[in-house]
């Protein structure tokens, strides 16, 4: 492939992986709960988690962002013995924290 024909495609390339998740559900942490009713829940700590927002200066996509900082939370949480978690933070620069509960189950 010549030079001229790598460097046309580099963009879209790039567009490719700014939109692909890079993060797994560990086992155990499938069952976390995003959950905003805590009443009956034990705070446990918080967990601070972070993802890279940019790829060679192009921002990914939010929603992929999110979503991989949530799955590392949720895997973060099972560590820690929790059942559920709720955003302390907004995301900044690929990074959030997290509070980790665990919770009565229903």
């Amino acid at each position: 492939m010549s030079y001229r024909v790598s460097l046309l495609l580099l963009p879209f390339i790039v567009a490719i992986i700014a939109g692909c998740s890079f993060v797994d559900v560990k086992p155990g942490a499938e069952h976390i709960i995003l959950a905003n009713d805590v009443d009956s829940c034990k705070k446990l700590g918080s967990t601070t988690v972070s993802v890279m927002h940019e790829i060679v200066w192009i921002d990914r996509s939010e929603a992929t962002v999110e979503q991989e900082l949530q799955t590392l939370a949720q895997n973060s949480a099972a560590k820690m013995g929790g059942n559920a978690i709720w955003p302390e933070s907004d995301v900044k620069q690929g990074e959030q924290t997290f509070s980790v509960f665990r919770c009565e189950k229903r």
